[in-house]
């Protein structure tokens, strides 16, 4: 997969999609796939247009992200798109003028085909939309479609739903509506050896500042390293037992006993378990631990 900066020529024709695609949701797949498939069947490259930072920051907005811009070129890699065109969004970029970004876009690509969601929206104030799309690209021969919502519960699919989720620990719709499991990703850091002592080693990221912030609680996890994946419990939060205040992410991966400190892991979430409780003593905490464990394989066994 090919990263551009926009703005960059492409002698290529190419098939697009317009939008943010912040999380790649059951949605964002559907307008990516469109793209994607008319540029196989045409014998073009796909491509889609994205930001590279969160453009909520430079709107005023404390909303933080699903995925990193780096976790979401994965997720493009792997859909098969050909060509990432990155936008940095900013404050020029927020009072380009409709006319100057479409314009921008025809006279920089050569776009045979166009496709984007229904509430897509650019320029300044949010002033160019799909009917200002459909008369432009009429005019320079640009094949253009725009996709209904894909709704759940009778409700659209969007980023905001699944943002919410996530934060209130329902991982399990979180992740039927991004089609594949929300994960942190990380390099692990030095944790205080207390998973050891009491003989479950384990595992520390910091937690994303610029990322949603997942519920605090225990869940079922898989911790995937090197190519291999492994099942795993993961902590999210302080750890009130041993009176640590401090918030991050701690997995205890299941048959693995290696050292992966300094190593960049990714931890999947598949469901959310249980609170962060305060047990009385060790002994109380590792029969929890050993519930968990057993939780997290008879989930697995099941799924």
């Amino acid at each position: 997969m090919i990263v551009k900066n926009f703005g960059q020529k492409l002698n290529i024709d190419i098939a697009v999609a317009l939008g943010f695609f912040d999380s790649v949701h059951i949605g964002h797949r559907a307008v990516i796939s469109k793209a994607i498939n008319y540029a196989k069947a045409n014998n073009i490259k796909s491509a889609i247009i994205t930001y590279s930072k969160n453009p909520f920051g430079v709107l005023g907005k404390n909303q933080k992200l699903i995925f990193s811009f780096e976790e979401r070129l994965e997720k493009l890699k792997n859909l098969g798109v050909d060509i990432v065109i990155v936008q940095e969004f900013d404050q020029n970029f927020m009072q380009k003028d409709r006319l100057d970004f479409v314009h921008e876009l025809t006279s920089h690509y050569n776009i045979k085909y166009a496709v984007c969601g229904q509430d897509y929206r650019f320029g300044k104030g949010g002033q160019g939309d799909v009917q200002f799309l459909n008369e432009y690209f009429q005019q320079n021969n640009v094949e253009f479609e725009v996709l209904d919502f894909i709704t759940e519960n009778h409700s659209k699919v969007s980023s905001t739903i699944i943002r919410k989720l996530i934060e209130t620990g329902e991982i399990k719709q979180a992740n039927n509506l991004l089609v594949e499991p929300f994960f942190i990703s990380g390099k692990v850091t030095q944790g205080k050896g207390k998973g050891k002592l009491l003989g479950f080693p384990t595992v520390n990221l910091n937690l994303p500042v610029d990322k949603v912030k997942i519920r605090q609680g225990v869940y079922i996890t898989k911790t995937i390293f090197e190519g291999s994946s492994y099942l795993s419990i993961t902590n999210v939060g302080s750890k009130p037992t041993f009176l640590d205040n401090q918030e991050n992410i701690e997995t205890h991966i299941l048959d693995y006993e290696g050292n992966l400190y300094n190593h960049n892991i990714k931890v999947e979430f598949y469901e959310y378990l249980r609170p962060t409780y305060t047990f009385e003593n060790q002994e109380q905490l590792i029969a929890q631990l050993k519930a968990d464990i057993q939780a997290a394989k008879d989930y697995f066994r099941r799924n």
